[in-house]
């Protein structure tokens, strides 16, 4: 009777470089979860190692569980990529403001609405602190090329735009997740990023008429 052990070769997600043993050769392994000696030699040679989870391991060569590997060069193209967008941005943002709007009476010091020419006709604002964009407002285009009464808000983060979503007090109508129900109220998301179950804020609190 024969047995057969599983042997693998630990390579870039990305572009499929092998990891190379002190000779040279393919390092070969016994699974995608490494040990802690291969991690820190990998990470100083400038691999990006992100480790696996023993925990949800499934076996020698689960791709969920196991190791996760990019090599120098691919960290090195990513980050280039990074740079370039981060360049795009500023220069997108450091175009002039034909028009602001201060809101620091509803988000505090230093919070303003601002756009640049073109931003109007497509009903898009940044939300800025400081003179620092923190994300971006718009009303949300309908398939038909209109715009819905509602807002789409945007933060963010580094070069990376992440959609907030509407709290239950400021959705646009029940159960419209992603469409907050007026400008200011997407700026505030932008800025905050309330609960889903934060209280609407005293500024956007809607009063009911007195009657006689």
């Amino acid at each position: 009777m024969h047995s057969f052990r599983m042997v693998l070769i630990p390579q870039c997600g990305q572009c499929g470089t092998a990891v190379a043993d002190d000779a040279g050769r393919e390092k070969l392994v016994a699974s995608r979860l490494l040990d802690d000696a291969l991690r820190r030699r990998l990470a100083a040679e400038g691999w990006e190692v992100t480790p696996g989870n023993a925990k949800v391991n499934r076996g020698p060569a689960d791709t969920v569980g196991g190791d996760r590997l990019t090599c120098p060069a691919c960290v090195g193209r990513r980050e280039r990529a990074a740079d370039a967008e981060r360049r795009r941005l500023a220069a997108d943002h450091a175009r002039p403001r034909v028009k602001t709007v201060d809101l620091s009476a509803k988000l505090g010091e230093g919070w303003t609405l601002t756009q640049r020419a073109g931003d109007a006709e497509r009903h898009r604002w940044l939300v800025e602190h400081d003179g620092t964009v923190r994300g971006h407002v718009q009303r949300y285009r309908r398939a038909s090329g209109g715009f819905s009464a509602g807002w789409e808000a945007y933060a963010l983060q580094d070069i990376y735009q992440f959609r907030c979503e509407a709290v239950s007090c400021a959705q646009h109508r029940p159960g419209s997740s992603f469409l907050w129900s007026g400008r200011d109220l997407a700026a505030w998301g932008v800025a905050f990023n309330p609960p889903f179950d934060a209280d609407r804020p005293d500024w956007a609190t809607r009063t009911r008429k007195a009657t006689t």
